[in-house]
C-alpha cells in the first residue's frame, strides 16, 4: 500500500483539527445550555404531586397519633405492676389470685377411674386439654391400676403430675381386661401398652401353639420382657 495515502497537507490537517473541535463543541453545548437555562418542570396534569403531598401528610399524622397513644399508655402504666394476660399463659401458669384461691379452698380428691373431664378440671393446673387426654388414656387402658399411671398421659408434664398427685385416689373399680385367646390383632394393638409388633406376635404364637393356658405364657414371646409383662398382665386374661 503506498505511503502517500496517509500523507496530509498542512491545510488538510488544519481542516481535520477544526472538524474535531466543532464536534466537541456541539456535544457540550446542550449540557451547558441546560445548566444555564434549565427546562421548566412539567405540568402536573394528573395531580400526582398533590397526591404525594397528601399521602406524606397522612403518614406524618399517623406517626404523631401513634406517638401520642404510646405516651398516653406509658403514663397510664406508670406506677402499676405489669401482669401478662392469662389467655396467653400455659394451662399450669395461672396468676397469683388463682393460686391463692386454691390455698383458701383446697381442691377435691377425685377417683381416677370414675372422674369425668369436669372433675379433672377442678384440680390445679389441669385445663380442658389435659383433662380430655387423661380420660381418653384411661379409657384406652381399661382403667388405672395405679395412681402413677396418670403421669403417663401424653403431654402431661411431670411437674404438673406431682402437684395433682396428692388429690388422686385409686378406688376399688375393676379393670377392663382383654381375652388374649379371642381378641383380634387390631383390638390388641389399640391398647396403649401393646404395640403392633407385639399384637402380631401374640396372634402368630396363638395360631402356631393353640390357646394360651395362662397370661404368663406370654413370657415365651421374644418381645415380652419382664418390664413389658408387668405392664400388660393387669389387662389380660386367658380363660
Amino acid at each position: 500500500m503506498p505511503d502517500s495515502l496517509f500523507d496530509f497537507s498542512r491545510r488538510e490537517r488544519q481542516g481535520i483539527a477544526c472538524l474535531l473541535i466543532l464536534i466537541v463543541v456541539f456535544q457540550c453545548v446542550p449540557v451547558v445550555w441546560l445548566h444555564v437555562r434549565p427546562l421548566p418542570p412539567p405540568a402536573d396534569t394528573l395531580g400526582m404531586a398533590e397526591a404525594e403531598r397528601a399521602v406524606a401528610g397522612l403518614l406524618a399524622e399517623g406517626a404523631r397519633e401513634k406517638t401520642r397513644r404510646y405516651d398516653s399508655m406509658r403514663a397510664s402504666w406508670k406506677g402499676k405492676s405489669y401482669r401478662k394476660d392469662s389467655a396467653f399463659r400455659k394451662p399450669w401458669q395461672r396468676d397469683t389470685a388463682w393460686k391463692k384461691s386454691w390455698e383458701r379452698k383446697p381442691p377435691p380428691v377425685i377417683g381416677i377411674n370414675v372422674a369425668d373431664s369436669a372433675e379433672w378440671e377442678r384440680l390445679p393446673y389441669i385445663g380442658a386439654g389435659y383433662a380430655g387426654r387423661i380420660v381418653r388414656f384411661r379409657n384406652r387402658l381399661g382403667g388405672f391400676h395405679s395412681v402413677i399411671q396418670v403421669g403417663e398421659t401424653y403431654g402431661l408434664p411431670d411437674s404438673v403430675f406431682k402437684k395433682i398427685q396428692p388429690y388422686l385416689r385409686l378406688g376399688d373399680e375393676s379393670l377392663r381386661k382383654i381375652d388374649v385367646n379371642e381378641t383380634d390383632e387390631k383390638s390388641l394393638a389399640d391398647h396403649p401398652y401393646i404395640n403392633t409388633k407385639l399384637a402380631r406376635a401374640i396372634i402368630r404364637y396363638r395360631s402356631a401353639n393353640g390357646r394360651f393356658r395362662q397370661v404368663s405364657d406370654l413370657k415365651a414371646l421374644p418381645l415380652v420382657n419382664d418390664s413389658i409383662y408387668r405392664k400388660i398382665e393387669k389387662y389380660l386374661i386367658a380363660p
